[in-house]
């Protein structure tokens, strides 16, 4: 599912668990409370008094069934909730999950969460015209064409701002745009840097960014010879002019990284940045055994984040500065991801986003040895990662992540160069709308008075 399509979706179905827009805190929803009374338990409580669409009365039964819907459709979603062992509504109101091992994750994975009644979500289109507990209700759908919700006003929030939205598929940037300025639409995100400038000449229209969720970064597939040596992997980093490349090729849309996981996400930590310098990179390579440098490859796909290509063109070009030969591997991006899985390639070249919030959702899902997502093994980081997902205290897990990024970071597993922001363009007639760092956007207090 996409962001815009998700988006949509999380206006008809409401989350368990939310984050506040200001803070970025998890924050009631249609979960009231949850604890840990021990460590392989997490209880929720539900808010009283929620009907959804059709009238039913929303229970703990209905979390019930769209969690184990999750786990059994084996989708994107189900490793968040792999370690739970059993689901028990044990009151209408009260749902009390047992896991294998302790999970301290539970509560910012519930953020996905998505809950539809349980006598409706496994039957067969129903996620053609699905029926929620939200801010809206699904109205009409017309492929690659638009999507209507319009306002449930039983909301156990109250009305939303709005009588409706309409969400419509414009797949090109330049129509988008235009739609946008001429008034055809009132909102557009993740808007190229190449469009803001303009944008801001617009006076009906405004313009705003956001740090976000997402990020850009290069694996070195640590399983191949020569990036099993951290050296070559730093010298890969200590080569690349990042500054000068956020400056010139992503102002308005990014910013240098400064950890594994952007600051937006729970568990961020600062690491020292790499300074851009060709004889320590060249240094760096003669001890281990290339003073001459190398040849190897990343792949990537079309697509994969704003600047791409550009992006990559450059790399190549600060990379040849210390005798190593990149070629780019331009796939499709079924083939990108088959390939990348398989772990056949040299490099890896895309961006990632922290959907969760929650640094377990990189950290844990992606660097563990047991994910084996880029060949670097490293038993030390496991017990971090695994002591920090266990635990429910919350500054404990703070403290780990910590311990975990800078191992990531100075063992140069990867390449983490720009944080990307959230860019965001509307008629000045469109009110109440507060940016987030997610990728899926609340509209419920947005209303355009036109």
């Amino acid at each position: 599912m996409d962001g815009v399509t998700h988006t949509a979706m999380q206006h008809v179905l409401d989350t368990l668990v939310g984050r506040d827009a200001a803070s970025g805190n998890l924050a009631p929803r249609l979960a009231v409370s949850w604890e840990a009374p021990d460590p392989t338990t997490w209880v929720f409580k539900m808010r009283p008094g929620v009907k959804f669409h059709d009238g039913s009365d929303f229970t703990a039964n209905d979390v019930k069934a769209s969690l184990e819907r999750i786990v059994a459709q084996k989708g994107p979603l189900a490793p968040l909730f792999a370690s739970v062992e059993t689901v028990e509504a044990t009151d209408p109101m009260t749902l009390r999950l047992k896991t294998k091992q302790p999970v301290g994750t539970i509560p910012a994975s519930a953020t996905l969460l998505t809950v539809g009644p349980a006598a409706k979500i496994n039957t067969d289109g129903f996620f053609n015209a699905p029926v929620g507990t939200g801010p809206f209700k699904y109205a009409s759908w017309r492929a690659d064409a638009d999507l209507r919700i319009e306002a449930n006003d039983q909301y156990w929030g109250g009305p939303p701002a709005a009588k409706a939205i309409v969400f419509k598929y414009i797949p090109e940037v330049a129509a988008r745009m235009t739609a946008l300025e001429t008034g055809e639409i009132d909102f557009t995100w993740r808007i190229p840097g190449d469009q803001l400038d303009g944008l801001k000449k617009n006076a009906d229209l405004k313009v705003e960014t956001t740090p976000s969720h997402e990020y850009y970064f290069t694996w070195m597939n640590s399983s191949r010879d020569v990036y099993s040596d951290k050296r070559i992997r730093q010298a890969m980093i200590y080569a690349l002019d990042i500054d000068t490349l956020a400056k010139d090729l992503l102002t308005g849309i990014g910013q240098r990284a400064t950890a594994p996981i952007p600051p937006t996400v729970f568990g961020y930590a600062a690491q020292t940045p790499y300074k851009y310098d060709v004889a320590k990179a060249k240094q760096l390579l003669a001890e281990a055994g290339k003073p001459n440098g190398f040849e190897t490859s990343f792949i990537w796909y079309t697509g994969t984040a704003p600047q791409d290509r550009e992006l990559t063109q450059a790399f190549i070009a600060y990379w040849a500065a210390i005798g190593v030969k990149v070629k780019s591997d331009e796939q499709e991006r079924a083939t990108w991801l088959d390939n990348l899985i398989k772990l056949n390639w040299d490099m890896d070249f895309q961006t990632n986003a922290v959907t969760t919030g929650d640094a377990d959702f990189t950290l844990g899902r992606l660097y563990h040895s047991r994910a084996n997502r880029n060949g670097y093994k490293n038993p030390e980081l496991d017990k971090l990662l695994d002591d920090a997902a266990a635990a429910s205290d919350q500054n404990k897990r703070k403290e780990l992540y910590a311990q975990a990024q800078k191992i990531i970071w100075d063992d140069a597993v990867g390449i983490f160069p720009f944080d990307l922001l959230a860019t965001f363009g509307y008629r000045k007639t469109v009110e109440g709308f507060v940016p987030t760092p997610s990728a899926f956007l609340s509209f419920y207090n947005t209303l355009s008075k036109r």
